[in-house]
């Protein structure tokens, strides 16, 4: 199991990408990264934050393992401001790391009709199912300080967060994670509309699915409507 080791936040990414240049070696950017997270203290855990950010945005965009390549990541956060692009941070990250899936899908099954959840609870749960694991507990204590990160709960006490309003995609933001789920999370130019994975839209509002799914038809894939489900096949 590959573990969420530390948590990240959204303007730690924006800002490295938005420095990243194609053709540069990934290396070249572990100081000027250190200035963009000042907060971070320690030369390991910065080490690790660092990972956690060019493994989900450089490196599982790519084959090459030298040099950097152009990618959507980059391209969109050179034409897209932070609260735009804030979203799909976070929906790849999800996309990337099972554990996370998992905690969100915990998450959903222990709120509250208040909004409120135990994260003691949620871990207990994690350990009657995972087992306890060290990676288990840091990924839970590294996913939820994200998901505050983002500002997708709000704390209410030491043990106790609140779930904001789920986030209302647009259809542009509908289509650039799709692009994402198929190229990069599934590895398929096909995506069965009815199979994505539930957990995404525990945070997320996907209303305006079938108004993306015929805006973005034959410019970013082909939409085909079939007798109990919805496919479209990614150009």
């Amino acid at each position: 199991m590959i573990g969420f080791d530390r948590p990240v936040k959204p303007e730690w990414i924006y800002e490295t990408l938005k420095i990243i240049k194609v053709g540069e070696k990934l290396s070249v950017y572990n100081e000027p990264f250190e200035d963009i997270a000042k907060e971070l203290i320690g030369k390991e855990g910065k080490r690790k934050v660092r990972t956690v950010i060019f493994r989900s945005f450089i490196y599982s965009m790519q084959n090459s393992k030298t040099t950097i390549k152009d990618s959507y990541f980059i391209r969109w956060v050179k034409e897209s401001p932070l609260d735009e692009i804030k979203p799909l941070l976070l929906l790849k990250l999800l996309m990337d790391y099972d554990i996370c899936r998992f905690i969100i899908r915990k998450i959903s099954l222990s709120v509250q009709p208040d909004g409120t959840f135990s994260t003691e609870i949620l871990r207990q749960k994690m350990v009657r199912e995972y087992g306890d694991r060290d990676v288990v507990k840091r990924s839970l204590r590294s996913l939820i300080a994200t998901l505050h990160n983002f500002k997708f709960i709000v704390k209410v006490d030491t043990r106790t967060y609140r779930m904001t309003e789920k986030y209302p995609l647009d259809r542009k933001q509908i289509m650039q994670f799709l692009l994402l789920y198929g190229k990069n999370h599934i590895g398929s130019q096909m995506i069965d509309i009815e199979s994505i994975e539930p957990e995404f839209s525990v945070l997320f509002d996907f209303d305006l699915m079938k108004d993306s799914l015929n805006e973005y038809n034959s410019s970013m894939w082909n939409y085909v409507r079939e007798a109990g489900r919805e496919i479209i096949y990614l150009k």
